[in-house]
């Protein structure tokens, strides 16, 4: 199975039910990568999204990213995300297009839950990428707050499926792990600079760990 799947970075899928209004984001990589997977073949990356997001805590938004695939990717989401005590809350769905390869066009529900620093969501797909085949991630994530602008927050991924069958060394195989470190720092003018490792259970066929660096602007409108 060619691999051309494409998700919303964590921070773009999250809304804050306290404001309400547009924001939009910039962003610059020196490359894209996805659950532990290169999606620009380590090339440089130029990201960029629109938001919109409600006091009732209702979101919705646009993000377009080059890839190294056939086609640029744009991506439409809608959400809902609240506070339940101290418990954070994000229900949603995504829709990846790709203007030039519209087979490989697909969608994903999820349901995510926070607190505490920690963050964990569920996503399933019904027919991922081109395979036709239906596929789940679930991710989980701790923010350490290592000052006011600075922190660092490990993830590890579950990616399971009919749809990663026959794509692994192993062709019984249907799923693997990725795990991430980055350090983020955020300045004044809301620039936030990343630099991070990732790495998959899948080395050989879905490439070996990386280290890439970015920084990202984000404004209201």
């Amino acid at each position: 199975m060619k691999l051309k799947h494409i998700a919303v970075a964590a921070a773009l899928m999250t809304s804050g039910s306290a404001f309400a209004g547009f924001t939009g984001n910039v962003a610059a990589f020196s490359d894209y990568l996805f659950r532990g997977i290169t999606q620009t073949d380590s090339q440089a990356a130029v990201q960029g999204g629109l938001d919109y997001s409600h006091a009732s805590g209702f979101y919705t938004g646009v993000w377009v990213s080059n890839t190294s695939f056939d086609s640029p990717e744009t991506d439409l989401y809608a959400g809902f995300s609240g506070k339940a005590g101290e418990l954070g809350y994000d229900v949603g769905y995504i829709f990846y297009g790709y203007r030039d390869d519209t087979k490989a066009n697909f969608s994903e529900v999820y349901v995510g839950l926070s607190g505490a620093g920690f963050s964990g969501k569920l996503y399933y797909s019904p027919e991922l990428g081109a395979s036709e085949d239906s596929a789940f991630y679930l991710t989980g994530s701790y923010a350490f707050a290592l000052s006011d602008t600075l922190t660092l927050t490990p993830q590890v991924g579950y990616s399971w499926g009919d749809a990663w069958e026959g794509t692994f060394a192993d062709p019984d195989d249907d799923s693997y792990i990725d795990y991430s470190l980055a350090l983020s720092k955020t300045v004044e003018g809301g620039y936030t600079f990343t630099a991070a490792v990732a790495a998959n259970s899948e080395d050989d066929t879905l490439g070996k760990e990386r280290i890439y660096v970015g920084l990202k602007k984000a404004f209201d409108l």
